[in-house]
Parts: structure tokens; sequence; C-alpha cells
């Protein structure tokens, strides 16, 4: 059976650069692109008409429809989780991902039924809105009672992984799998995994089609640390982490560094750039941000002085 969505231009070069891998030849004129994997094919045509065909087809269908926010929304099947926020569960969250200094953390967090009492007491019930004096006083409350995985990508790192072609998204599947893997060998069972949503479910796995481990058991969910005391646990750990190494960092660089994406952030940058050569920036920050250009300009321009 084929599926068909009709797209605008800006749509169908999205369609493209996700299959550009898999593209394969065609003799027929009125085809602009055409791709081909064990499971599906793509067929883009020059009027703007897209169609999968093959075993995946309507998977396949359906992903772009929500990607895209395309007409009516899919019937998706979701998992079912329980409604209470202290719901015993693993909780996996990230950090950093929109700072240009820093690394990038990732956090999945054990919240067994033993420790439900004591993490009632902590009021974390809104985490993305605890301020940063108070994440490191939860940080080292929590360190030490809850059963963890926490992973730090080094601004190094980053920028390697991005040169060889990773995105954020994927970098940030990839993170999320290996700290809840890691995670599920300190523990007994297999309790629920709730992963704070970055991206669909089914792109998320696509994201690790070239990983030989990956855990396919999870409930995905937006704003999950507001739903679940064991997603907040893990966006809390990962951010007292982020904040030690980032005032590492500054004392490391030399600088007062300063978190986020922002016009005093890009000053900031200049003035390393200034002072020390764009280089510099490379173990400091994420040199794929447009932060990077500002602040080459704003340096350029006080060189000029």
């Amino acid at each position: 059976m084929n599926f068909v969505l009709n797209l605008d231009n800006n749509d169908l070069k999205r369609v493209i650069s996700f299959y550009q891998d898999y593209q394969s030849e065609i003799n027929n004129e009125h085809v602009r692109f055409f791709a081909k994997t064990k499971y599906i094919s793509v067929t883009i045509f020059n009027s703007g008409k897209v169609m999968f065909q093959g075993t995946d087809a309507e998977d396949e269908y359906n992903m772009w429809q929500v990607m895209l926010n395309y007409k009516e929304t899919p019937k998706v099947k979701k998992k079912v989780t329980h409604n209470d926020y202290y719901y015993p569960s693993i909780g996996s969250d990230e950090v950093g991902t929109g700072d240009f200094f820093g690394p990038i953390t990732v956090c999945s967090a054990y919240l067994d039924r033993d420790s439900i009492e004591f993490i009632k007491t902590l009021g974390i019930d809104d985490s993305k809105k605890i301020r940063d004096e108070k994440i490191l006083v939860l940080g080292d409350q929590l360190k030490d009672k809850i059963t963890y995985s926490l992973l730090t990508l080094h601004n190094e790192k980053y920028n390697e992984l991005v040169k060889r072609g990773f995105n954020m998204n994927k970098i940030k599947a990839y993170l999320h799998n290996k700290a809840i893997n890691n995670l599920l060998k300190k523990i007994n069972g297999t309790p629920e995994v709730i992963l704070d949503q970055f991206a669909e479910e089914k792109l998320y796995y696509r994201y690790l089609s070239d990983e030989r481990d990956v855990y396919n058991k999870i409930t995905f969910m937006t704003k999950a640390e507001s739903k679940y005391a064991s997603v907040a646990i893990g966006s809390i750990i990962a951010r007292y982490a982020f904040l030690k190494h980032f005032d590492n960092l500054s004392k490391d660089a030399g600088y007062m560094l300063l978190k986020g994406a922002s016009g005093e952030v890009d000053k900031v940058a200049a003035r390393m750039i200034k002072d020390k050569g764009v280089d510099y920036l490379y173990s400091y920050a994420k040199m794929n941000f447009k932060t990077l250009e500002k602040a080459k300009a704003i340096s350029d321009t006080l060189l000029k002085r």
C-alpha cells in the first residue's frame, strides 16, 4: 500500500536531507529524489508529492505527519504510565544543550519505593524553576541517596562528534541510551524508564541505528520533569554536575564564562577570541553554535579599534 504526503519546498528539503544517505538512482523525469532502505522506499515527485512504499511505509508516513505537523495528527499508540508523580521509575534528562559554554550532562536516576518519603521532603515538583543555588544543595543530598548514572560530554568531545556528522539530538540519544543501560546494570529488575522527550520515538531509535546495545522500552514524555519525580531527580543531578563543571571550566579558561546563549555570552566569547584566538574556544564552547560567528564579528570590531 502507498502512503502519500503533499509538501511545500521547505518540508521537502527536510525529507530529502533525512534520507540523503539512502539515495538511489531512478530513471523517471518526474521524480526529484528517490531513496531506498531495506524496509521502505521514498519517492519525491517534482509536484511535491512524497510517496512511501514498503513494509514500514505506514510507520514512516505517520512519523513525518507528526514531525511536520501535517494536516491531521495520526493515531499513535502511546505507552500508558502511572499517574502518580512519585511513581517508582527511572527518569532521564539532560542539561547544557542550549549553553554555548560548558559540557552536556545527562543523568538517568532511579526512584525506588524506599526513597519516595525522602524525595517528598525536598520540594522538587517543578525542577526547571529551581534556582542554581538550591540545585547545588539538592544535588549534594540526592547524589548520596539515589542510584543514578551520570554522563558528561566535555566540549572537546562534543566538537569532535559534530565534525563526524552528529547533530544535537543524535548526541542526546547516544548519551541517554548509555546512561540508561549503565543504570540498569546497577539495580535489580527493570522499572519503567521515562525520558524527557526531545525527539519523536521512532526518530530517537533511528539516531541509535548504529549502536549495538539499545534499550527500547522507554516511555517518551514532554515536560516529564514536571510529571514524574524520577525525571526531576535526573534533571537536578544533571544540572548539579553541569554547574560544578562550569565553575571549574571558568577557572581553567581564565574568564568569567556565562551560561546560555545571549548577547553577553557573545561578548565574553569575543574577548576570548581577541585575546587567545578562535581555537582557544574549542575546549570551552560548542563551536557549531551561531554564537561563534557573532563573537567573531564583535572580536573583529574590537581589533580594529
